[in-house]
C-alpha cells in the first residue's frame, strides 16, 4: 500500500472500503486507484455520495455490498448494450412505447431496472470517469449560486443527488422534483431526508410533458434525459417555458451511447447543439468528453461515444 492509499484509507474510510469492494470483485476496477488519481476523483463529494448511500441502507454493509454489485451489473450491462450499438448502428429500441413493453413490462427481459438501475447511476456518479467528471462540472460551474434564493426544478428526479447536492450549497433555494417513476421517487425522498432537506423539496409524481408554466424556476437541472424521449425538442421546449427570467439550465446528454432504456440516438454533438438552439436557448457554457479514453481525440467525429454537459440560457 502506497503513501496515497494509506492516507485514503485514513481519512476517505467509506470510499477507500469502497474502492476495494470493487477492486477484489471485478476485473474492470483492479486498477482503481489509478482512476482516482486520473479524473482525479473529488474525495470529499466520493465520500459523501458513500456515506449517504451506506445510510440509505440503513447502515447495513451487507445491502450496501449489493448495491454495489447492482452498479457493477450496470457496468456490465452498459458495455454489452455498446457494443451491439456498435455493430447494429442503432439503439435496441426507438421509441417510449417499445422501452414499457419490453422492459418494464416484460420480467423476463433480463434487464437492470428499478431500484437497482437507480443504483447503478448513483454509484456512476463516482466511479465512471465520464459520470465523475460530469458531476465536478456540475459542482464548479452550476451549483452555487451567489447569495441566491429561488426555486430549483429537478426533472427527471433520477436518483435527486444533482438537486441534493444543489440545495447543500444554495440554503436560500427550495426544490421540486418530477418523475413519472415512484421508484426514483422514493430513492430521492430517502435522500433527502438524509440530508435534512425533505423540508425544501417538493416530490411529484407526474410527466413532464405536463408540466404547467405557472410557477418559473430560476435554476433547472436536467440530466440524461433527451436521450431517453422521441422528441429531445419537446423537452427543450417544455423547459424553456419553465425558466424564470435571468434562469439557468444544466443539461446533460449523450451521442453514441447506449443503454436499455434510450431512444433517441444522437451521432455527433452538433445534432445536439442544434436542438439546443432550435429550442431557443444559448449555450453559456460546454463540458465535452469522450465515453472510452481512446476517443478523447475524437470529440468532433460523428459515432463516438461522448458526454456533453452544457449550461443554458434564454
Amino acid at each position: 500500500m502506497n503513501n496515497d492509499t494509506e492516507r485514503l484509507k485514513k481519512e476517505y474510510p467509506l470510499y477507500y472500503k469502497t474502492c476495494e469492494y470493487l477492486r477484489l470483485h471485478s476485473f474492470l476496477y483492479e486498477n482503481i486507484y489509478d482512476i482516482d488519481i486520473e479524473i482525479p476523483v473529488d474525495r470529499v463529494v466520493a465520500e459523501k455520495i458513500c456515506a449517504d448511500a451506506l445510510s440509505i441502507c440503513r447502515g447495513s454493509w451487507e445491502e450496501y455490498l449489493s448495491k454495489l454489485d447492482s452498479f457493477l451489473d450496470t457496468t456490465i450491462e452498459f458495455l454489452k448494450l455498446q457494443r451491439q450499438l456498435e455493430k447494429t448502428g442503432k439503439y435496441k429500441y426507438s421509441t417510449f412505447e417499445e422501452v414499457e413493453r419490453e422492459v418494464f413490462k416484460n420480467k423476463n427481459s433480463g434487464a437492470l431496472e428499478g431500484v437497482d438501475y437507480l443504483w447503478g447511476l448513483y454509484f456512476s456518479r463516482i466511479f465512471w470517469i465520464p459520470h465523475h467528471r460530469l458531476t465536478n462540472f456540475f459542482l464548479s460551474e452550476f451549483a452555487t449560486v451567489e447569495n441566491g434564493n429561488g426555486i430549483c426544478l429537478e426533472a427527471p428526479t433520477g436518483s435527486g443527488v444533482f438537486l441534493s447536492q444543489f440545495l447543500s450549497l444554495n440554503k436560500g433555494y427550495t426544490g421540486v422534483t418530477v418523475d413519472i417513476s415512484e421508484t426514483a421517487l422514493s430513492f430521492a425522498r430517502k435522500l433527502f431526508d438524509r440530508n435534512q432537506q425533505l423540508t425544501r423539496v417538493v416530490l411529484s409524481q407526474d410527466d413532464i410533458y405536463k408540466l404547467k408554466d405557472d410557477i418559473k424556476f430560476d435554476r433547472i437541472i436536467c440530466t440524461e434525459f433527451l436521450e431517453h424521449v422521441e422528441d429531445p425538442v419537446a423537452i427543450l421546449r417544455i423547459l424553456r417555458s419553465l425558466l424564470a427570467e435571468g434562469g439557468k439550465i444544466f443539461l446533460t446528454t449523450v451521442t453514441w451511447t447506449a443503454f436499455i432504456d434510450h431512444i433517441y440516438l444522437y451521432e455527433d454533438i452538433a445534432g445536439i447543439k442544434r436542438h439546443i438552439a432550435e429550442s431557443g436557448f444559448v449555450i453559456e457554457k460546454e463540458y465535452i468528453q469522450s465515453v472510452f479514453s481512446k476517443d478523447a481525440k475524437r470529440l468532433g467525429e460523428s459515432k463516438v461515444a461522448l458526454n456533453f454537459a452544457a449550461i443554458l440560457r434564454m
